[in-house]
């Protein structure tokens, strides 16, 4: 009885994992494939019974990452969102990386290159402070909790629809003792970012932290990432703050032009 119970917990999860792979071998088949394929030649590759194949077919067409014309199977265009999106981040990190390094070597604290991702901001590369005591940074980091960070605020700065959204909420979560909840003064220091270019947080995110971050963007204007400086308040006082600030803009205004944005008036 234990044994048939078991089963019953892990086995829709082992069939979906299954589904997932046969989905995954699928892809694999069409991509090295030298034209399109009929659901027959995918099946006597995969040798799965038809209904699975069906059911595979069916949800990697409705997700467009393949295309079903004149009875067989190619890949679709939905792969493109993701390539896009992989070849932009990699050439970011490799552009930006010996930037990272050279404001690191300047201040002597741990520097991260984050993006947006859709209402979140993801951190996608690092350099560490070389000193003792530093924040340690992890890629692959995803936080939407915006108004709390330095980075958050750029996003909420210099995207509209983000802010808008964020704004929306019927309440804004405290994380620390410092975190600005008031949607009033959090909405002055976002236009005061707009003003200045740089954005900073004091301990609103993690207790005793400060950061400073600023923005990069593309050609068409549009914000492509941030560089966050991070540090303990003790090290980082208010005079540091606003020249981390004023270098940090320089930089990224540097890689914005790199880019090819070009600044108006």
């Amino acid at each position: 009885m234990t044994d048939k119970f078991i089963f019953g917990i892990i086995g829709p999860n082992m069939e979906q994992n299954n589904l997932l792979k046969r989905g995954i071998d699928v892809l694999e088949i069409l991509e090295k494939s030298k034209g399109p394929l009929s659901s027959v030649e995918i099946q006597k590759i995969l040798k799965i019974p038809k209904t699975t194949l069906y059911r595979i077919l069916k949800t990697l067409i409705e997700k467009k990452l393949i295309i079903y014309e004149n009875r067989k199977y190619k890949l679709g265009y939905g792969f493109l969102k993701f390539s896009k999106k992989i070849l932009a981040d990699i050439s970011l990190r490799e552009i930006v990386n010996p930037y990272l390094k050279k404001i690191c070597e300047y201040t002597q604290e741990t520097v991260e290159l984050i993006i947006p991702d859709n209402d979140a901001i993801l951190y996608i590369d690092k350099i560490e402070s070389p000193q003792s005591i530093k924040l340690i940074a992890q890629i692959g980091s995803r936080y939407n909790t915006l108004h709390a960070s330095a980075p958050g605020k750029i996003l909420l700065a210099y995207d509209n629809k983000i802010f808008e959204s964020f704004f929306e909420k019927k309440k804004i979560e405290k994380i620390t003792p410092k975190t600005i909840t008031n949607k009033d003064r959090l909405k002055r220091e976002i236009e005061k970012i707009r003003e200045i270019g740089w954005a900073y947080d004091d301990g609103e995110a993690r207790i005793d932290v400060r950061r400073i971050a600023a923005p990069i963007f593309n050609y068409e204007g549009k914000l492509i990432g941030i560089i966050g400086i991070a540090g303990p308040s003790y090290r980082i006082n208010d005079r540091k703050i606003k020249e981390f600030g004023k270098f940090l803009k320089e930089i990224c205004d540097e890689i914005s032009e790199k880019v090819g944005y070009k600044k108006e008036g």
